[in-house]
């Protein structure tokens, strides 16, 4: 276990910063070996066993000790006799639990019978997926003293399991970066990993191991002979990757390839120069010197756009530009029409769709952003559409079937999207269907619960979600909309008065709850970007700042924006 959860653990605790409340965690694919290279561990991430330890206190450590998986969970077989051990199977996921409470059932001098309990809030995958989980978990355990002090003893269920303040603690998130089918963008995969730093080592490798089997079928796949030659190392600010088994020779994909490690490396932190050699030269000859973020800004997954901020309204059945001059018409047929009831903007801001109310109809219409808009289709229901990473290609539910359209040529191409795979996770209604901001992930409400799933093909060539998996735990309340902000967050609107917008990110975390003040119910849509989330509530549309450096305790009125208006952002 050791040698596969060691490569899985180390990123960004500011992601669990972002999320308030307890950690969750996820089921995920079969565990696969991924660390190539020793490292040496961080100290003092988990306690130590105590001989004045009392036998709930050593149980809860023993917990805790559980999260370090270094050499075969070294730190958690000091808690335990030497045959018991011995004799535990720590291979496999790490449960998450909160809540957890040491029942004792019977005790005597030398011997302790009791109960472990928690409520699971996910699991983590041998390669650091952290996937959601529920529902309750109860452990029988055995403690026996001797002379000096008390130590576990009897079987352990297979696996470990740590508490959620211990995984926020010990373990950071970071992305491995894939790129999507078109080579054209890059698809974070959010892995969780232990220890105080990144390994950038550790990293790399686990970029080579392959995407998770959420995205598996969306992303192209890493080269099967790929692999990396020795530590990466880091000196001031020169990064060196040596790789072999590069078999392409093309330069673009070979940029492709020098595109992921690179930005796996920079997201995470490791910042410089990245000299990356193939079979001792350099990967690209053009690129001797070494590569830097510019070199690759093309692949750039959060790039900086003022057009991915601007905020537009549905108001009055027409589409409205919020700009410091205030709240105006957008040029061409939307900005005059009456009979808009949703509409969603690309985000380079090209093209817009919409749906509009028409002869008892809806109509879902598609154009350039400013221009003429033509007919995609007609419908008994409509749902808002939604852009991905392309100006060309959107997507919505006509009468409750996922659709995808593309306008390249003269005539638009609309085709239904194969939901076998969603169906086989929850049969219930598909009512809102959002794609993010990297064109791969997709958010859906699928029976008043939010599950996020993968845009592939299937094996007829047509366009297909898969990868489904709840997004979440801890939402109690239907859910009423969704919206992206950024790529790896999702914002909803539950049915609930008490603090109806949350949050979710796709890297595990359970959702959180954004604050609540001056929203009136009911609220009925939402849509965000990076830095900020916009919700409509009884009396219009309200706006609340989310980023790390100006993060709002109140929400406050869109000016223009009365009561009925929809908020709508760039691939938001």
């Amino acid at each position: 276990m050791t040698g596969r959860r060691g490569a899985v653990a180390a990123v960004l605790a500011v992601v669990g910063l972002l999320l308030t409340g307890c950690v969750s965690i996820p089921d995920s694919s079969a565990p696969q070996p991924i660390e190539e290279f020793s490292r040496s561990q961080p100290a003092n991430l988990v306690p130590v066993p105590r001989n004045g330890d009392d036998p709930e206190t050593l149980v809860r450590n023993f917990v805790k000790a559980q999260s370090d998986p270094a050499s075969g969970h070294k730190a958690a077989r000091r808690f335990m006799t030497a045959g018991a051990g011995k004799r535990w199977d720590d291979q496999g996921p790490m449960t998450v639990l909160r809540d957890v409470q040491v029942l004792v059932d019977e005790r005597s001098e030398t011997a302790v019978r009791l109960r472990l309990t928690g409520h699971r809030t996910g699991v983590l995958a041998a390669n650091g997926q952290l996937t959601p989980a529920d529902g309750d978990m109860v452990i029988p355990l055995n403690l026996t003293r001797d002379a000096k002090r008390w130590r576990i003893d009897g079987d352990l269920p297979v696996g470990s399991i740590t508490d959620d303040a211990q995984f926020g603690a010990s373990y950071r998130s970071a992305e491995l970066f894939y790129a999507d089918r078109t080579a054209t963008h890059l698809v974070g995969d959010p892995r969780w990993m232990f220890g105080n730093t990144v390994d950038p080592t550790e990293l790399v490798t686990g970029l080579f191991a392959g995407p998770g089997s959420d995205l598996s079928g969306a992303v192209g796949a890493m080269g099967s002979d790929l692999e990396l030659r020795g530590p990466v190392t880091t000196d001031h600010d020169q990064v060196t990757v040596n790789l072999g088994g590069v078999s392409d020779s093309d330069t673009r994909n070979r940029t492709v390839l020098a595109a992921q490690i690179v930005w796996t490396l920079a997201s995470a932190g490791i910042r410089g120069t990245y000299l990356i050699n193939s079979d001792g030269s350099p990967l690209v000859p053009e690129r001797a010197e070494g590569w830097t973020t510019a070199d690759v800004a093309a692949f750039n997954p959060d790039p900086d756009s003022s057009d991915s901020d601007t905020l537009h309204l549905v108001r009055a059945g027409g589409l409205f530009r919020v700009g410091d001059s205030g709240v105006k018409p957008v040029p061409g047929a939307l900005g005059a029409a009456h009979d808009l009831r949703s509409a969603a903007v690309s985000a380079g801001q090209a093209r817009v769709a919409a749906v509009a109310d028409r002869d008892g109809r809806q109509v879902l219409l598609d154009g350039p952003y400013g221009g003429d808009v033509r007919e995609i289709t007609t419908g008994g229901a409509i749902t808002t559409p939604t852009f991905g990473a392309s100006d060309d290609t959107a997507y919505t539910l006509v009468d409750g079937r996922p659709m995808q359209w593309t306008t390249e040529g003269d005539a638009p191409n609309l085709v239904p999207l194969d939901i076998a795979a969603v169906t086989a996770v929850d049969p219930s209604p598909i009512t809102s269907i959002r794609v993010s901001p990297d064109g791969v992930r997709v958010a859906l409400v699928v029976g008043g619960k939010v599950l996020l799933a993968a845009l592939a093909t299937n094996d007829r060539g047509v366009p297909a979600l898969t990868g489904v998996h709840p997004a979440s735990v801890g939402v109690s309340d239907p859910v009423r909309a969704i919206g992206w902000g950024g790529r790896t967050t999702v914002y909803l609107v539950r049915d609930s008065d008490d603090a109806p917008v949350m949050r979710i990110s796709v890297s595990g975390l359970p959702a959180s709850t954004l604050v609540s003040g001056n929203l009136k119910a009911p609220v009925s849509a939402v849509s965000a970007t990076r830095a900020k989330v916009y919700a409509a509530d009884s009396r219009g549309v309200m706006e609340l700042g989310t980023s790390a450096s100006s993060t709002d305790q109140y929400w406050t009125s869109v000016n223009g924006a009365e009561t009925g208006t929809v908020p709508v952002t760039p691939s938001g």
